[in-house]
């Protein structure tokens, strides 16, 4: 079955008709490029917010210092890429609507995959299947947080999880796509235990019940590693704010990957994997929206993409 509203529907005959996914157009580039010619190369590198006006833009790794803007409208959250960095999927809010798109990175037209309803309401995390063709996400019903999944092209929506004794949220894929690591956690409270779903008997496996040390909840994204070895998150700890950390899933050691000794109030959100040993999050470090990179072994932190904020990297 698939979800549609009205109102959903209506949002998205208005965005297409104003050039929501324009490839250039009236999003053009930042920091030089344009893409005015209805779209520009992009092969590899970052999808990403602007907290300032939230809209979904892309930096190829060639030029990491100029970014192109595919939506003029707002209210983009939750980017993600394809596994070839080719198409990107993100959620639309509109008031309390929310809504999955999917469209090309190098811009174009978009597609309405799935919205919210009243059984199916604020999604959010879409992420896409290896092989492209599906899309998990998590959102909310009358019982709490589950996960979903659907097809790209909008049919065969059904829960993979939740409404049992648990809560979930976070998907991402395992590269064979037969499971998806996802965050879980007691109905009503914060993401505090990690675990394996299969897609096709949606039975949970439990990776582990505690984050270490440290880290008190996962916040906002969840992702598993290429070779699915590795997870990162990001969580908060004791004093409330949030910190990049990285899981061993077979020994099921957990890792802070960065701290901050004279910005004890800095935010690290969103990590996404650049490659099998780098990391990018992004970071309100010196009261600035900014991309860094750190290796997984905490070394190496870098500045990579300025005024960003919910980065994905891909290819990865």
């Amino acid at each position: 079955m698939t979800l549609r509203s009205t109102a959903a529907l209506a949002a998205l005959t208005l965005l297409s008709g104003c050039e929501f996914f324009g490839g250039g157009g009236p999003g053009g580039g930042t920091g030089g490029g344009n893409g005015a010619d209805g779209g520009f190369d992009f092969t590899s590198g970052f999808v990403s917010i602007r907290k300032d006006d939230r809209n979904l833009y892309v930096a190829d790794k060639t030029d990491l210092q100029t970014s192109q803007r595919l939506t003029d409208t707002g209210g983009i959250y939750f980017p993600s890429l394809s596994k070839d960095a080719k198409r990107v999927t993100f959620v639309k809010k509109t008031g309390t609507d929310t809504a999955i798109f999917v469209g090309p990175s190098s811009g174009g037209l978009l597609s309405l995959v799935q919205s919210s309803a009243a059984s199916v309401k604020n999604l959010r995390n879409p992420v896409f299947s290896p092989d492209g063709m599906k899309i998990a996400f998590g959102y909310d019903d009358a019982a709490g947080a589950c996960v979903g999944i659907v097809n790209v092209d909008g049919s065969g929506f059904s829960k993979l999880a939740g409404n049992g004794s648990l809560a979930y949220g976070l998907p991402s894929f395992f590269a064979d796509g037969a499971s998806v690591l996802v965050a879980a956690g007691n109905i009503g409270v914060p993401f505090s235990q990690i675990e394996k779903l299969n897609l096709s008997t949606g039975t949970p496996t439990s990776v582990t019940n505690t984050l270490g040390t440290e880290a008190q909840s996962i916040a906002s994204r969840l992702l598993v590693s290429a070779d699915g070895t590795r997870a990162v998150f990001d969580a908060r700890i004791s004093t409330g704010v949030t910190r990049i950390f990285g899981i061993d899933l077979s020994t099921k050691v957990v890792t802070k990957l960065n701290d901050y000794t004279g910005e004890p109030n800095t935010n690290d959100t969103f990590p996404c994997w650049m490659d099998a040993n780098t990391v990018a999050y992004s970071s309100d470090s010196g009261g600035n929206d900014n991309v860094y990179s750190v290796g997984f072994d905490g070394m190496g932190r870098r500045l990579v993409l300025p005024t960003a904020v919910e980065p994905w990297y891909g290819p990865y």
